[in-house]
This record gives structure tokens, C-alpha cells and sequence, in this order.
């Protein structure tokens, strides 16, 4: 059997776990408590693809994608264009989108 939890990022999706996952933070739904719980790696670029901010923070993409905003605002050394993900097995992945920080906005790419 599996808990399945509504991620409070956009697009709406869910993720699950197992029915015996601990949950913390100050609402208990956290599932990083959980030791089993191992993060992706998220590794911002900026236009010149150096990188700029690395964090293990994130529950997931979507989260990730929603800091863009966060990292821009770090200081006037903070660009950020691209993510790309690390994942627990060493692979990577580029998320395929693009920051915009003139606008704020985060573009689908190909």
C-alpha cells in the first residue's frame, strides 16, 4: 500500500510512498524526514553556463522550477537560466525550460 500526497507545486501532480513513511515539519507532511528519503541534486546555470547555485533541498522538479525566482534574488551575481538535476544513480538530466528573469518567467523548451 502507498500514501499519495498532493505536491503544493504546479502543475498539479501527486507523489507517492510507502504506507510506513515519516513525515515532519511543522505540518507533517515533509517526506524528507523519512531516512529512505534520497534527494536529487539541483545545479543552476546561468547564460554562460557557469554554475551559480547547487542544493539537494527540493522534493522534486516542480519545487526546483518554482526557485528560479528564489536563486535570482540572491544577488546581482545570480542569472540563472537552466537547471540540471543529478540524480541519486550519477545520471543528469537538463530540466527543459529556460528562466527569463526580465519577466520572471519560466519557458517550456524542446
Amino acid at each position: 500500500m502507498t500514501l499519495v500526497q498532493a505536491c503544493p507545486y504546479e502543475p498539479p501532480h501527486v507523489h507517492e510512498y510507502p504506507d510506513d513513511w515519516q513525515f515532519g515539519g511543522p505540518s507533517g507532511t515533509d517526506p524528507r524526514l523519512d531516512p529512505r528519503f534520497i534527494p536529487n541534486v539541483y545545479i543552476y546555470f546561468d547564460s554562460q553556463l557557469k554554475v551559480i547555485h547547487i542544493t539537494s533541498a527540493y522534493i522534486c522538479h516542480d519545487e526546483a522550477i518554482d526557485n528560479f525566482t528564489a536563486v535570482a534574488g540572491y544577488g546581482p551575481g545570480y542569472n540563472p537560466k537552466w537547471i540540471q538535476v543529478k540524480y541519486p544513480d550519477k545520471s543528469t538530466e537538463t530540466l527543459k525550460v529556460i528562466y527569463h528573469p526580465e519577466t520572471d518567467e519560466v519557458e517550456e523548451t524542446a
